[in-house]
């Protein structure tokens, strides 16, 4: 009896035995001939994912800078790059040039020994020939000098007070202030010089006399002429000049008429005016 249930057994364990090599061969052949079935897809979350964490660069290769991930609702921007700046370089300041100051020239000023005066030849009905003389020390002005020796015209004028002309006539006097010169309306007589002549150097380094002639406009009125005077000066240097010069017109140069009274029979065209001058002499 126990034989036969030994051998019951046996054949309930080769059963068994084929029944599992049968189920193992049957999946096998699923595994290996059929397709695996894919899975299911899963729903993407919401959230964003972080991004994987970058790989430390190698020694000789330069880091890549990464943006960082934007806020939510908002656009990703880059960065602005840092601007470089440049330290200022240090400059040596250029030394002062030395400026070398040129003579300014000079100045010559009248003093109050200065007369103007003007000279006319008449003929009178009781006296004869006659050389009316009216004279005055109401005489002022300066000559500018340049360092070249030329003259500066417009720092340079002498003006003459028409009005202060005196002679021995109160009559004629009248007569040349009220209707010759006008001398309410024009009070002055003005020459303005622009060049000199006739001199060897600047006036204060000159010794002795010398002729020259002194050019410029001279206003008589409300008419300007361009005249020349001749000079005869008397220098000392360094110290003050002294001298006469003279200049001639006529009547009509100027616009005048000549004088016209019972008692003068004739007045001669012409007209000359004299400067008796002396002044001092200064740096300009």
């Amino acid at each position: 009896m126990i034989s036969a249930y030994i051998r019951w057994d046996c054949s309930r364990l080769k059963y068994s035995l084929g029944a599992v090599g049968l189920l193992a061969m049957v999946a096998l052949a699923i595994a290996c001939g059929s397709p695996a079935a894919e899975p299911a897809a899963v729903p993407v979350s919401a959230t964003a994912t972080p991004a994987p964490a970058q790989a430390a660069p190698t020694a000789g290769q330069p880091a890549t800078a990464t943006a960082a991930p934007a806020a939510a609702g908002q656009s990703a921007t880059a960065a602005p790059a840092p601007t470089a700046t440049t330290e200022p370089t240090a400059t040596t300041a250029p030394a002062p040039t030395p400026t070398v100051s040129e003579p300014a020239g000079f100045v010559f000023t009248l003093d109050d020994g200065s007369v103007a005066r003007y000279k006319v030849e008449e003929v009178l009905a009781r006296t004869g020939f006659k050389v009316a003389t009216g004279v005055t020390n109401a005489v002022a002005g300066a000559i500018a000098v340049g360092p070249d020796g030329a003259v500066v015209s417009e720092e340079s004028r002498i003006a003459v007070q028409a009005g202060a002309l005196r002679t021995d006539s109160d009559r004629r006097d009248g007569y040349v202030r009220n209707r010759t010169l006008l001398t309410d309306t024009y009070p002055e007589v003005v020459f303005v010089p622009t060049a000199i002549d006739g001199l060897p150097g600047p006036w204060d380094e000159l010794s002795g006399n010398y002729e020259f002639t002194i050019t410029g406009d001279l206003t008589i009125r409300d008419a300007t002429r361009a005249v020349t005077w001749d000079a005869v000066g008397d220098f000392t240097a360094g110290g003050n000049p002294s001298g006469t010069a003279s200049v001639e017109f006529t009547f009509d140069d100027f616009g005048m008429d000549k004088p016209s009274v019972a008692i003068v029979l004739s007045v001669e065209d012409i007209i000359r005016l004299e400067l008796d001058f002396s002044g001092t002499l200064a740096p300009r």
